[in-house]
């Protein structure tokens, strides 16, 4: 069977990127019989495999890509079974086609995205669902929102949870202690993992952390995202006095993450919405304390493995902060049900479920 696999995008940082290549790598290590024929915005170097070809399409700006992707699809599609819109796209085809869904928080939350995007997803996502053979939800709790915003049948709606790669898990203190000294990071630190954007909810963040009796550092890993930049961090810091100890050290690579999770002595997710939360999975299989927002799917995702607080805000974020930094012993139960509870998406079950529903269809 031939399988087109759309994947525009997932260059940007994200857990969209997270997921998707996480799910082709694992598609690739559990069926050498298929092949899969990825299209994508810029060359894979992970995705090596002999039975995955990469179509590259030159160009990055989404609108553009999409116009072209349209353009090549009869192309490109000619001896496919069946399309997989790994990236809620949604192109006009006549073959059979399945549609991932992250979340919904463009629709949840329409003033923190450009008009546009709010746009399409209200008049042309729906269309493209309707088309679906079968819609792809990452959580239950994204799920529910695909029937509550869309009216989708139930039956139409398959819930796989993404995975995350066997490296996330707790590392040696050694490992600790190498990666914090390779990048800079200090002995006692919050972490925090994701884009800068504004549904991240940053700002939240480091002002709770200006409010916590504390003498280490907040560490912000991740870049500025272009469509929904959080805007305004560094005058935040600033005016809050905390120059020097909120430290923003950019991307850095995926490897060093597992060490830097299991270092933070507390992992803070202050996001106003997700769909899933790969942060939350990586950083609790890891062995991190983790404190976030009782939104979206997080409470399904960390069951019962992190501190949830009611509303992600300064006020309820500092007090979960202190309850995790003052009291050792609470931090050590958590650190220990988040290791068990982590290592469920440690797997390649995401591709196992994802492959049956090819064959489902195809048949």
């Amino acid at each position: 069977m031939n399988i087109l696999i759309e994947a525009l995008g997932i260059h940007q940082y994200g857990g969209g990127r997270t997921a998707t290549l996480n799910l082709l790598r694992n598609l690739t290590t559990i069926d050498a019989r298929n092949r899969y024929r990825v299209l994508l915005t810029r060359p894979e170097p992970s995705l090596l495999a002999r039975n995955l070809q990469q179509v590259i399409l030159p160009v990055e700006n989404r609108f553009i890509a999409r116009i072209l992707a349209q353009m090549i699809l009869p192309v490109v599609e000619r001896d496919c079974e069946l399309i997989h819109f790994a990236k809620n796209l949604g192109l006009m085809t006549q073959r059979p086609t399945l549609v991932t869904i992250y979340d919904l928080t463009t629709l949840i939350y329409p003033e923190l995205v450009p008009k546009t995007d709010a746009w399409y997803w209200r008049r042309i996502q729906p269309r493209s669902l309707k088309q679906a053979r079968r819609v792809i939800a990452i959580s239950e709790d994204t799920a529910q929102d695909v029937r509550t915003h869309f009216g989708v049948d139930p039956a139409k709606i398959s819930v796989i949870y993404p995975s995350i790669a066997r490296r996330f898990q707790p590392p040696t203190p050694r490992v600790v202690a190498e990666t914090r000294q390779q990048y800079g990071i200090p002995q006692d630190y919050v972490l925090h993992v994701g884009r800068m954007d504004r549904k991240n909810n940053i700002g939240a963040l480091i002002r709770a952390f200006e409010q916590v009796s504390y003498s280490g550092s907040l560490i912000i890993i991740g870049q500025l995202y272009a469509k929904s930049p959080a805007q305004g961090l560094d005058a935040l810091v600033k005016s809050l006095g905390l120059s020097g100890r909120v430290i923003f050290p950019g991307t850095l690579p995926d490897e060093a993450l597992p060490a830097l999770y299991r270092g933070a002595q507390a992992v803070v997710m202050p996001s106003l919405h997700e769909g899933f939360g790969l942060v939350a999975a990586e950083a609790m299989a890891c062995g991190a304390a983790l404190i976030a927002g009782r939104v979206g799917a997080l409470p399904e995702i960390t069951a019962g493995a992190a501190m949830l607080v009611n509303e992600p805000d300064a006020a309820q974020l500092a007090e979960a902060l202190a309850k995790i930094l003052q009291d050792p012993q609470r931090s050590e139960v958590l650190r220990n049900l988040a290791i068990e509870i982590g290592a469920r998406y440690r797997t390649t079950e995401d591709a196992r479920q994802t492959l049956a529903l090819y064959e489902q269809i195809a048949a």
